[in-house]
């Protein structure tokens, strides 16, 4: 049981903790707010509390983002993102996990220099290397395809680390019962491993999904086609129509930055638990 003073420190504590987060979410408020006004309304409540309000609902509350869903290709690039995003988090899982628990589990020569260069390469800024990777894919023919933009993002050192950091914890014995039911490898590892190391699973899906959608330089490189561009490219080519207005603008950033609020609230916890888990384990 708390005391009087102890519960007085936490309700303080709490309410100092939602002012700081109130204090920092104040862009992302006025943004929010602003997405539903004229240019004309912005203007005018820019210099005053309005500025964090949104306007009284009326038939054209929604106007900016009728005109941005119907007016534009800004869906079809959300789709392309979502449809990129979800390949990658599945081939990542399946091939940096296969990686990683054979640098963990599976005993063969240079693990131990493998594990090193894979360390190394984490290090390595993608600016650093992606003329290489665009080179690769255009000498393969690959431009302006899907295989050509998911090619190179299916192999992350940083995903690798964390599988491998996460599945030496797994007790072998567990493996050996396996096996004696006649589990096959392949087998063990989906239908066992991975189910119990979801904290994991979640923070790469998560990892995955962020930096697809906030990719930018990548796509821009692969895609000529408007019908493959990403919601990072379509957000850039419509806020930079001379015929986007300002609410328009604020429309878009909107849709662009929920997704990505949406997704870290809903996996936060899964994301400090896998990162946690993987720091105080050696091999």
């Amino acid at each position: 049981m708390l005391t009087k003073a102890e519960k007085r420190k936490q309700i303080v504590l709490t309410a100092l903790m939602i002012f700081a987060s109130l204090f920092f979410l104040f862009p992302v408020i006025w943004m929010i707010c602003n997405s539903f006004k004229t240019d004309a309304a912005i203007t005018a409540d820019m210099n005053s509390i309005r500025a964090f309000l949104p306007p009284a609902f009326t038939q054209d509350f929604f106007k900016n983002y009728i005109d941005i869903l119907f007016g534009t290709k800004f869906m079809q690039y959300m789709g392309n993102t979502l449809l990129y995003a979800a390949i990658l988090i599945v081939l990542g899982i399946i091939v940096n996990g296969l990686a990683g628990y054979a640098l963990a589990k599976l005993k063969f020569p240079g693990r131990d220099k493998w594990m090193l260069v894979i360390m190394m390469l984490m290090i390595v800024p993608m600016e650093t290397i992606i003329t290489i990777h665009f080179l690769f894919i255009a000498k393969m023919g690959l431009l302006n395809t899907i295989v050509g933009y998911v090619l190179p993002g299916i192999v992350n050192p940083f995903n690798i680390y964390l599988f491998r950091q996460t599945f030496i914890s797994l007790p072998d014995d567990i493996y050996e019962a396996a096996q004696l039911d006649h589990c096959s490898p392949m087998r063990y590892f989906f239908t066992m491993v991975l189910p119990m190391c979801k904290s994991v699973v979640a923070t790469v899906a998560v990892f995955t999904f962020l930096g697809v959608w906030n990719d930018y330089l990548w796509p821009s490189l692969v895609f000529t086609s408007g019908d493959l561009l990403t919601a990072q490219i379509g957000l850039n080519a419509i806020t930079a129509n001379d015929n986007t207005t300002m609410g328009m603008t604020l429309a878009v950033i909107t849709m662009v930055t929920i997704p990505v609020i949406i997704i870290y609230s809903f996996f936060s916890k899964q994301i400090v638990e896998g990162v946690v888990s993987t720091g105080g384990k050696e091999g």
